[in-house]
């Protein structure tokens, strides 16, 4: 049964080589529990960019450990920033819950919080400050080991231990696998397109991204998230 092993909080500190960001990415620690979970998430928990990350569509975000024992073989570079769960950033670190095993608007309880998966990742350029990786954000993005955020329908606590347990599984057929491969893996695939924007579950924000390459046929650019700005 799918477990969370870990719940993380972190506040947003100044972040790359010249501190001219803020982000929480590399200050996430592990929580004593059992922690209180509201529509906006875990107390303390901050994002430096709030226009893209946080909101009641991401008030989570979950990461597959089993994820970390492949970057590590893959990467072996990577070992020391692999040590302990935080590393992508994610608040809840589970086991035996992936993207090929999750689909769009699955419903869980955890403790007596609900949650439901609203989107995925959308893997920026502080993955590559982060790891010391330049293109990192990239790699990140074609695995398809990006994680997913949820949104809270019921308040309540949870703890490391305890089973994530699926309630509702509305779209069977949209496993987070075909998600990724709507956003990045063949993003203009027009029918998926239209398919991923009738997701009523789905967040908002990524229903734009389907929704505007229907309308003007065209890929967004992407460089502005994956590629590491000048000033970082």
């Amino acid at each position: 049964m799918a477990e969370v092993l870990h719940v993380l909080s972190g506040a947003a500190i100044p972040f790359g080589p010249k501190s001219a960001f803020r982000s929480a990415i590399t200050n996430k620690k592990t929580l004593a529990g059992p922690i209180f979970v509201t529509r906006a998430g875990i107390g303390g928990d901050e994002q430096g960019n709030k226009v893209t990350h946080g909101g009641p569509d991401q008030a989570l975000h979950q990461y597959a450990f089993e994820h970390y024992a492949t970057w590590r073989r893959e990467m072996p570079e990577l070992a020391s920033h692999l040590t302990a769960p935080g590393a992508f950033g994610e608040n809840l670190s589970t086991r035996d819950m992936t993207e090929t095993t999750v689909c769009v608007g699955d419903i869980y309880r955890c403790g007596t919080a609900r949650v439901q998966v609203t989107r995925t990742r959308h893997p920026c350029w502080r993955l590559n400050v982060r790891f010391g990786v330049p293109r990192m954000s990239h790699r990140v993005q074609d695995t398809g080991r990006i994680g997913w955020y949820l949104r809270v329908l019921e308040e309540g606590t949870m703890n490391a231990g305890e089973p994530m347990v699926l309630e509702h599984r509305p779209h069977p057929d949209w496993p987070l696998t075909r998600l990724i491969r709507a956003l990045f893996g063949d993003p203009l695939n027009y029918p998926l397109l239209e398919e991923m924007a009738a997701l009523p579950e789905l967040a908002s924000s990524s229903k734009d991204f389907a929704i505007k390459r229907l309308a003007t046929r065209t890929l967004e650019d992407w460089c502005k998230r994956m590629e590491t700005p000048d000033g970082a």
